[in-house]
């Protein structure tokens, strides 16, 4: 029996640089971190040519004998049906599936599901590949069979893990470059960054989609935007490296902003809302979690606040995320 987990992870800077075409046209830059909120592949082999998967989030099992064909109409278990078209698998299988973050919370849970299954199938055929195969094939599962515009960022993450900044050179072309940053430091992040679930779920396909759309109809306006929100994320990772806590902050709230400048639609009122309450009760900086327009939200906090400011989010729609930082991304072993 296999195990293969992969973590989803919290987006600080860059977000949308990633995708095409921008990404190959000029180059993207993200900087992202992973938390312990995996998604988790437990596989093994059965004795007939069957593939069973058992999915602990909606307590629905599916069975799949013919895959030649790929069901775009199969809208309850779509990823995972893609997955397997992709794949082809010559094993029968039983697959049991779980995930630990909120669906539609723009941490790049179906990133994390999609390397998660991926990996432990090709593992449990026998197939090699490195971190970076998974993250590409991945990609191409969401976006080009499943039609779901999106970035290389939630992919990468999710197969290496750890605080990064990740560089979209055109296509698969993309460097993953680890940030070393003390231990103290690191934690003091930790102990500040406050993750709240709206309660709002996104779609981000469709955000990304907009986003696409107006970078084709208006590409200079556009890639003035995208080019501002690179440059924010090279900020992000100097504040990062140079650990100036209250600078990081800021550019959480400019990067945010000018988001939402660019599309409009990542920012809910509710959000604007919730974002004014945290400022007003110690917020050093937050922004949206992913592609926005619902999902989560992510602050940086005043380590002398953060009590205050968790009291005024209780009172609200929407729950608190516990989480740690993780330095690994995929991790394989039989059990």
């Amino acid at each position: 029996m296999l195990l293969s987990k992969t973590p989803v992870r919290i987006s600080f800077g860059g977000g949308g640089t990633d995708v095409e075409p921008y990404s190959s046209d000029h180059g993207g830059f993200v900087v992202n971190v992973t938390i312990n909120k995996y998604f988790r592949s437990i596989l093994s082999v059965r004795e007939d040519n069957a593939i069973r998967i058992y999915s602990s989030d909606s307590f629905i099992s599916y069975e799949y004998k013919k895959i030649k064909i790929f069901n775009p109409d199969n809208k309850t278990n779509d990823l995972i049906n893609s997955i397997l078209y992709y794949i082809q698998p010559k094993l029968g299988m039983d697959i049991f599936l779980h995930g630990e973050a909120p669906k539609r919370a723009g941490l790049g849970a179906s990133a994390s599901l999609c390397t998660s299954l991926l990996a432990g199938i090709l593992r449990l055929s026998n197939t090699k590949f490195s971190l970076n195969e998974i993250a590409e094939k991945a990609y191409i599962i969401e976006t080009e069979i499943l039609k779901n515009p999106g970035g290389r960022q939630d992919q990468y993450a999710a197969v290496h893990g750890g605080l990064n900044a990740i560089e979209f050179l055109g296509g698969n072309n993309v460097k993953v470059n680890p940030l070393k940053i003390s231990a103290s430091f690191k934690q003091k992040l930790e102990n500040n960054l406050i993750l709240f679930y709206t309660g709002e779920p996104h779609v981000s396909g469709n955000l990304v989609g907009k986003q696409v759309n107006l970078y084709l109809e208006n590409k200079k306006k556009a890639r003035h935007s995208l080019d501002t929100l690179k440059t924010i994320a090279l900020h992000v990772r100097d504040s990062l490296i140079s650990e100036d806590f209250e600078t990081f902050g800021k550019l959480l709230t400019q990067d945010w902003k000018e988001k939402t400048k660019f599309n409009p639609l990542i920012t809910t009122d509710y959000m604007k809302n919730l974002h004014e309450l945290v400022m007003k009760n110690g917020g050093l900086g937050g922004r949206v979690c992913g592609a926005g327009g619902g999902g989560c939200m992510i602050w940086l906090v005043n380590p002398e606040k953060k009590d205050k400011v968790i009291s005024a989010l209780n009172n609200q729609t929407g729950k608190l995320i516990d989480f740690k930082f993780t330095d690994k991304g995929l991790i394989l072993e039989n059990i």
